[in-house]
């Protein structure tokens, strides 16, 4: 059975969802997030990454979890984020 992806130019997308931790936080809602993806290399930074804001107020921190997606244009996106428990 064939595949949607077969027939479209360009690469293939990361068809997946990554658990990762807030690297860099943004200093501002229209600000870009940097990400580690732990299973994939807790070293290597990803991003800048759009990031989904909750409020007007409320920023990521370092250390947050976060879930991670890639577009088709393999471009990360962060989705949501949770504060990190200590």
């Amino acid at each position: 059975m064939s595949s949607v992806f077969d027939d479209l130019p360009g690469r293939e997308p990361m068809a997946r969802t990554w658990a990762g931790k807030v690297a860099i936080a943004p200093t501002s809602p229209s600000g870009r997030i940097w990400v580690v993806l732990p299973d994939l290399d807790p070293h290597i930074r990803v991003g800048p990454c759009r990031w989904q804001t909750r409020n007007d107020t409320d920023l990521p921190a370092r250390g947050d979890d976060c879930l991670v997606i890639f577009d088709n244009d393999r471009e990360p996106w962060v989705v949501t984020w949770w504060p990190y428990d200590a």
